[in-house]
């Protein structure tokens, strides 16, 4: 007896009517590669443009040149092409925030401005990108939960590295301000680069180090008050002698 017998014909049905995806698994010739690169930056464009949830397979299709079928050749979902996309992205922002445990913790405010700066670079390659994974996650399950996982992911190695440039702070205070820091660093970022707010990048980076720092490094003494005016310890004395006589 066939083995799909037993399975409901509307199941089987559906299953012939898509295409196997199997890019994902046999090597692609140069042309191959080329086509699914293309129908990838279709997509993506076509999601910054008009939306995840507005983006039907049929808009990437036609305005990527090819076919429906030819579509489920390299792909088999808006979804994929999302993870697919986003891969780069991911690996980047992973091998950044890896890179702070490595800082000298006698030139932080340096380290951290220089690390700043790779940051809003990051941001200006894939930040399009990262907006409309936040806006599909909404309506997307699984887009949510690897969004989460990667975040968190992120935010862990953050926190580790904190850790070894000397923050004292608990494992739950440091999660909780790496992910704040990232948030931070992101929604800046929309204001100073998106919408244009005037303000020098130089300012910028000098602030967001100083602050990243006094958030991991409370006691650190580049964040501590400065000592008061010597004038007015001058004035104290006298004041003091005064009282005495």
């Amino acid at each position: 007896m066939d083995e799909t017998s037993d399975k409901p014909a509307a199941a089987t049905r559906r299953a012939r009517s898509t295409p196997l995806h199997r890019s994902a698994h046999i090597p692609l010739r140069k042309r191959a590669l080329r086509t699914k690169e293309h129908i990838i930056d279709t997509a993506k464009s076509l999601f910054l443009k008009q939306g995840y949830a507005a983006t039907t397979i049929d808009d990437i299709a036609v305005a990527a040149g090819v076919s429906r079928a030819s579509f489920y050749t390299y792909f088999s979902s808006r979804r994929e092409i999302m993870i697919i996309a986003g891969h780069d992205a991911r690996h980047e922002s992973l091998e950044l925030v890896e890179q702070v445990r490595h800082f000298s913790k006698e030139e932080l405010v340096k380290e951290f401005e220089v690390w700043i700066s790779r940051y809003f670079t990051f941001l200006s390659h894939h930040g399009g990108y990262l907006l409309t994974w936040q806006q599909a996650a909404l309506q997307d399950t699984e887009l949510r939960v690897l969004g989460m996982r990667g975040s968190k992911r992120a935010t862990d190695i953050l926190a580790e590295s904190f850790k070894l440039l000397g923050s004292n702070l608990s494992d739950a205070d440091l999660n909780i301000r790496s992910l704040a820091i990232r948030a931070m660093l992101d929604r800046f970022w929309y204001h100073w680069r998106i919408t244009k707010t005037p303000i020098k990048q130089k300012a910028v980076l000098e602030n967001f180090a100083r602050m990243i720092i006094s958030m991991i490094l409370p006691g650190d003494t580049e964040t501590a008050p400065a000592a008061p005016p010597k004038r007015k310890k001058k004035a104290a004395t006298a004041q003091a002698v005064a009282e005495q006589k």
